[in-house]
């Protein structure tokens, strides 16, 4: 009767689809069903614990000999530990190689004696390749994407020094302040993916840093002539995606430039702050100055200027909400945004 029942249960081990080894209170292994069979490509029997990973040539994910006593199995006999989900590879005997995932648990009888110790498993080898593959994929992609952005930021840079060019031939004060506007919001856009390409990103911008940088440059600018400070002042943090960091930068850049140019007339010094609040989902961006505030003019002629163009459709571009307050105490420009929302095209 009894050996009806074991090659009973023999014949359902064999029948399920996960491999199953049991090993008997010394350690030794008394069962190995068929599909644990197919998977190391041997079936040993009688192998205590400390041979476990020579006999089936057992390794550890790296391609090294698995250490006998820290395989799953050997850790449930010795230890009587529960080891759930780990991984290793076997080398079968014709030479291929395949990983496997397992379980292995100490076996207790009633008294709570433990008697033995089970070890499922199953071969894992195509999901494993699978996320290999896609991993190797997600690399090719992301230096593609960085290859993209360096030469986005080279072109950028050509066009920048194009631009320059007839800047000393030109006498016409407007057309040389236009072309020099013109290149100070080529020079953002090709700051911004030089900023992917150092950081180490590609589709998103530390506009924190960035914005600080940029508005530094712009401030020194105009500080040949007026004494210029400028205050920067943070909180939480701003990262966001390139297109809209593009819009970001180049918006608080033309604000920064505006008033360098505008607010200092007939004064020798002066102080703008940058406050960037990044510390909830609705970012928050101020301009403010301490000059004597901005002249009385239509809503229509403080559209005209193209400064305010450009801002007024990088601000739509981003769903962003402008304000201005302006008096004799000083001017201030704030931009509300949803970090999460996605940005449109400028100009559409």
């Amino acid at each position: 009767m009894l050996s009806s029942v074991e090659g009973f249960k023999s014949v359902v081990l064999d029948q399920l689809g996960e491999g199953v080894i049991v090993a008997d209170a010394d350690g030794r292994i008394i069962s190995v069903n068929r599909a644990a069979e197919e998977i190391h490509g041997r079936a040993n029997l009688d192998v205590p614990p400390d041979a476990y990973s020579e006999n089936y040539e057992l390794l550890t994910m790296d391609n090294l000999p698995y250490p006998p006593d820290e395989l799953p199995l050997a850790r449930a006999v010795h230890r009587g530990e529960s080891v759930v989900e780990a991984p290793w590879k076997i080398r079968r005997p014709d030479g291929t190689v395949v990983i496997a995932v397992g379980t292995a648990r100490p076996v207790r009888n009633a008294a709570g004696v433990q008697i033995g110790a089970v070890l499922t498993m199953r071969d894992d080898t195509l999901r494993v390749r699978a996320e290999l593959a896609l991993v190797e994929a997600l690399e090719m992609k992301d230096t593609l994407l960085f290859e993209v952005n360096h030469r986005v930021r080279n072109s950028l840079q050509i066009v920048s020094s194009i631009v320059s060019l007839p800047l000393r031939r030109v006498e016409d004060e407007i057309a040389r302040e236009t072309l020099s506007l013109t290149q100070q919001r080529i020079e953002v856009i090709s700051a911004t993916h030089r900023s992917l390409y150092e950081l180490g990103k590609h589709d998103e911008v530390d506009c924190f840093a960035l914005l600080s940088d940029l508005c530094k440059a712009v401030v020194e600018t105009y500080s040949v002539r007026e004494a210029i400070q400028l205050v920067c002042e943070t909180r939480g943090e701003i990262v966001l995606p390139v297109g809209k960091a593009v819009s970001v930068c180049l918006a608080v850049t033309e604000l920064i430039a505006n008033a360098c140019k505008y607010v200092f007339k007939g004064r020798d010094h002066g102080k703008i702050k940058l406050f960037l609040d990044g510390a909830t989902d609705r970012v928050l961006i101020e301009v403010e100055d301490d000059s004597v505030g901005m002249p009385e003019q239509s809503e229509a002629d403080a559209a005209r200027g193209i400064g305010m163009i450009l801002i007024n459709s990088l601000t739509k571009s981003l769903a962003a909400e402008i304000s201005i307050a302006t008096g004799a105490s000083g001017t201030r420009f704030s931009i509300s945004l949803n970090r999460r929302q996605t940005c449109r095209t400028p100009w559409s």
